[in-house]
């Protein structure tokens, strides 16, 4: 008494997102960072959106799966004769960072952040492999390297002096955590800046983020997917634990770098993808000292801006007109 027709499901929309008493707070201080760059320009501003996809399981198709009762037709799904997820933790875990350039002023538009710009992704196993401050802070000194990422992110083969940040509200990224701000200021001193500047939205509203504009077309790529567990072997007895730790990683290794072979064949907007799997990057930083985070720090809940303070030796080194605009002021004014 049931027919299968080939239909097409309306795609899910998640555009309930939940209110937030510091919404309105957080969306005017992206708009406060949104003239600063236009009023320095592409010249001095490197502007970098930040955040971790979806894990993405092995051994199961990586697109969701179809409704029971109408199937979606417009792609083809091969999966194996099991739907059920190999191990509880076999995934990886894709760190995504997009460059967004600033557009120049146009008879239609001002300067302003654009979402189109280089993409940079480091996928890392979710199970040997956690997600701290650390990690995120040495794949953007990779990203930096990469040719891809040099005409919008230094000027000559160096940094731009003002770097802006923004991130999801996650206890990795977060700008007011002890860890955040230790990567923040070894960034800020190795790379000689004026400005550094991370942001985040409220809770419940990373929607906004620039670099969400990108998960779609890397979602896409992923439909009918699936990435293989045993590779090298099957590292897992007959109740799905690990029996042999160096096949594992091993296997690990392999399904990352297939899905980045996947995603480096992908272009969006003109702009190149670079991915690739990484194993154990961490960064190594120095201890703060209080005195130099009180002369050169502010630190809000939603916000963490380091500046270069008036003294003769932070102001000698300026590269950029940042007390020309802000003259008699550490910074433009305090955050709550």
């Amino acid at each position: 008494h049931v027919n299968v027709v080939p239909v097409k499901l309306r795609r899910s929309e998640n555009s309930q997102h939940k209110h937030h008493v510091d919404a309105d707070f957080t969306f005017a201080t992206k708009e406060y960072l949104k003239a600063i760059a236009a009023l320095f320009g592409p010249s001095a501003v490197f502007v970098l959106s930040i955040d971790d996809k979806a894990k993405v399981p092995l051994g199961l198709a990586a697109a969701s799966k179809q409704a029971p009762i109408l199937m979606c037709l417009e792609y083809k799904v091969r999966l194996p004769d099991h739907d059920f997820v190999i191990a509880g933790r076999h995934k990886l875990t894709p760190s995504v960072y997009v460059a967004c350039i600033i557009k120049a002023p146009s008879e239609y538009a001002s300067l302003e952040i654009s979402y189109s710009g280089p993409l940079y992704i480091a996928i890392r196993s979710a199970k040997h492999d956690g997600s701290t401050s650390f990690p995120h802070g040495r794949y953007v000194e990779y990203l930096l390297e990469l040719e891809s990422f040099q005409e919008v992110a230094k000027n000559n083969g160096v940094v731009k002096p003002i770097f802006m940040t923004f991130v999801d509200g996650g206890p990795d990224e977060n700008p007011r955590f002890p860890k955040t701000l230790a990567v923040a200021v070894h960034q800020f001193k190795k790379y000689n800046l004026d400005v550094y500047i991370t942001m985040t939205h409220a809770p419940g509203l990373s929607a906004f983020n620039y670099v969400e504009r990108r998960m779609a077309p890397l979602s896409k790529e992923l439909a009918g997917i699936i990435l293989p567990h045993d590779s090298y072997g099957n590292h897992l007895n007959a109740t799905g634990c690990t029996i042999d730790e160096n096949l594992e990683k091993q296997n690990f290794k392999k399904a990352g770098e297939v899905l980045s072979e996947i995603w480096r064949n992908m272009t969006l907007d003109g702009h190149p993808v670079e991915a690739e799997y990484v194993e154990n990057a961490t960064l190594s930083v120095e201890n703060v000292d209080e005195g130099w985070i009180i002369r050169h720090c502010r630190i809000s809940q939603y916000m963490l801006m380091i500046v270069k303070c008036q003294s003769v030796k932070c102001v000698s080194k300026m590269r950029s007109n940042w007390l020309e605009a802000f003259p008699n002021r550490f910074l433009p004014a305090p955050f709550p």
